[in-house]
């Protein structure tokens, strides 16, 4: 019972503070958030937008591929959009003009970029990575979103180590193309002569009953150079999306509202109890 008391009492005497220093504290949390909605709406406005890319290069390096990875795992080319990171965070506008080929008022307009994996779930509730990957960018200026995208082309385009294993890769492929039309021509031959046909393995001809598994073996080969042609395709960086040239300014009014007047009102809350306590001394 007499806990009860004491905390109703602890209650009555919170409700009567608040009561007595409620102009005080009105009047520092609504000061706070106003300070911030104002400093928010005056400040530099800044753009928040994103794109989806995939790059070749992991196809370019031929890396013994991970079994638990998809496909052009895009490691490589997320760490080198990241590279660009630190050159923002340092404020070196004058690396940014180099890497992206953009001038140096344009660079000085990033404030931040970020490339992250894009990952699909399997049934298993186990994230893999996918062929793409997305890539975040804020400017202060949406005007610079599309030369910011031709720079990062320009960034990727003229990196030797990328171009050194383009370069091989595509010569491979070529190389790989011309020996299975060659093997398709060779096929083709043996097929027609004296309507019989051959052992894919040997290459040497058979009883005519196989005629149909060697036209098979002939389009698995073509379908092999379409596969190959496709591959050389890929580019060190392809923008399947590209950034969305955003007319809406990223301002984060609510977010800093909402702290800024939480710590206003505790605040007011220690400034009402000083002056309770210091009037209480002065009284005593």
């Amino acid at each position: 019972m007499n806990k009860e008391v004491t905390l109703e009492q602890i209650i009555s005497n919170i409700i009567l503070f608040l009561d007595r220093n409620k102009r005080l504290i009105l009047s520092i949390t609504f000061t706070g958030v106003l300070i911030v909605i104002l400093f928010q709406k005056f400040k530099p406005s800044y753009y928040a937008t994103s794109a989806i890319v995939q790059s070749g290069i992991s196809a370019y390096e031929r890396f013994p591929d991970d079994p638990d990875e998809d496909i052009f795992n895009q490691r490589t080319a997320i760490n080198i959009i990241n590279a660009l990171a630190n050159d923002i965070e340092k404020e070196d506008y004058n690396a940014l003009v180099s890497k992206l080929g953009i001038e140096h008022d344009q660079a000085s307009k990033i404030k931040f970029i970020e490339a992250e994996p894009l990952l699909r779930q399997d049934k298993d509730e186990k994230f893999h990575n996918t062929p793409k990957f997305q890539i975040n960018l804020v400017v202060r200026d949406n005007k610079i979103i599309d030369i910011i995208q031709k720079g990062i082309i320009h960034y990727f385009q003229s990196n030797e180590y990328i171009n050194r294993y383009k370069e091989q890769y595509n010569i491979s492929n070529q190389e790989l193309v011309e020996s299975i039309n060659q093997e398709i021509e060779e096929l083709k031959r043996l097929r027609k002569e004296g309507g019989s046909n051959i052992d894919m393995s040997t290459n040497r001809i058979l009883s005519s009953k196989e005629k149909t598994e060697t036209d098979n073996v002939i389009m698995s080969l073509e379908e092999s150079i379409h596969i190959i042609n496709t591959h050389d395709m890929l580019m060190p960086i392809d923008f399947v999306t590209d950034f969305t040239v955003t007319e809406i300014a990223e301002r984060e009014v609510v977010v800093w509202g909402t702290a800024v007047g939480i710590l206003s009102f505790f605040l007011s809350l220690f400034i009402a109890l000083i002056r309770e306590v210091k009037s209480k001394y002065q009284k005593s």
